[in-house]
């Protein structure tokens, strides 16, 4: 009986590790679909509403069936399952993937992996499509993050390890991987610092106390609207999800990361305190913007930094 019990568990055991595997290869499969129909490769597919909706959702269903395996933030098991056994370039099936082990990214806490997917371009954009994987932790709860772009952006998905239950999801609107920074701002509350790639970044607050978590309106004051035309002005002080911190392409091309950073939202869970700096070009004078957290808010207005680079732009404030 013990005999059985042990074989029928190797046999559950080698099920999830080949079905992570497997779940991957159907989500590439969905996906690469749905591209080349998008980018009029596929006769036998005539564009329509109905066939689209139906191809996103199906790569998509492929893509939460990936999540909810249970070890599918573990990229080790993908490599012993690969025919050639790499630790970056490597084939699954008849298929390459580039495999990005504990890599470091412009984030605030944590490390991230990836899975490229080798031959498959994200459109126009220079990157192939990829799924990035962030495990995060709140106290002595765990959770993973993931999301794949298309198009630069996405859907991201935040799962709880415990339960190998999905507790939340948002859009993404990024090639690079989602979060920077997940952190606690009270038993019922976390925040969310997302990145925008080029455009800058964005934060959110998530209200924990229900099992589906919710993003709230966590933000008070002056906000520049989507697609405004007249950046240097912010809207009328108004309750909001976001508080955003734009930036633009140019700026980004200019000035850089490095340099961009150093003015970006911080959160400083000590003291319960949200952040982040004007540019001055006396160093001395440079202001810190802060917003402490209080009755469910911060009240903190959002910034554009070109309002006070010499390169002004418009950025998108998506």
């Amino acid at each position: 009986m013990i005999h059985k019990i042990i074989a029928l568990g190797l046999i559950l055991i080698n099920v999830n590790l080949f079905g992570q595997t497997n779940e991957l290869e159907k989500f590439r499969k969905e996906i690469t679909l749905f591209v080349n129909y998008d980018n009029d490769e596929i006769d036998s597919l005539p564009k329509s509403i109905e066939t689209s909706k139906r191809l996103v959702k199906n790569y998509q269903n492929a893509f939460l069936n990936f999540i909810k395996n249970s070890d599918s933030r573990n990229l080790d098991n993908l490599m012993k399952n690969s025919t050639d056994n790499k630790t970056s370039k490597t084939t699954i099936g008849n298929n390459k993937y580039f495999l990005g082990i504990s890599r470091k990214g412009p984030f605030i806490n944590g490390d991230y992996y990836s899975i490229t997917i080798d031959g498959l371009s994200d459109y126009k954009l220079w990157q192939y499509v990829s799924i990035y994987i962030q495990p995060v932790s709140i106290d002595t709860s765990k959770y993973v993050i993931y999301y794949c772009h298309l198009n630069g952006k996405g859907i991201y998905h935040i799962k709880e390890l415990s339960s190998n239950k999905i507790l939340f999801q948002s859009e993404g609107l990024t090639s690079n991987a989602p979060i920077k920074k997940f952190a606690k701002i009270d038993d019922k509350h976390i925040l969310i610092i997302e990145d925008l790639g080029d455009d800058g970044e964005r934060a959110l607050v998530i209200n924990t106390e229900l099992y589906n978590w919710k993003a709230i309106k966590g933000f008070y004051d002056k906000a520049i609207l989507d697609n405004s035309t007249d950046t240097s002005k912010a809207t009328l002080s108004q309750k909001r999800l976001y508080l955003k911190f734009s930036e633009t392409g140019t700026i980004n091309a200019r000035y850089g990361k490095d340099f961009l950073k150093k003015y970006e939202i911080d959160y400083d869970e000590t003291t319960q305190t949200l952040s982040y700096k004007k540019y001055n070009k006396n160093k001395s004078e440079v202001k810190t913007i802060r917003a402490k957290w209080d009755h469910n808010l911060f009240e903190i207005d959002d910034y554009f930094i070109g309002q006070d680079l010499d390169d002004l732009g418009l950025p998108n404030t998506r």
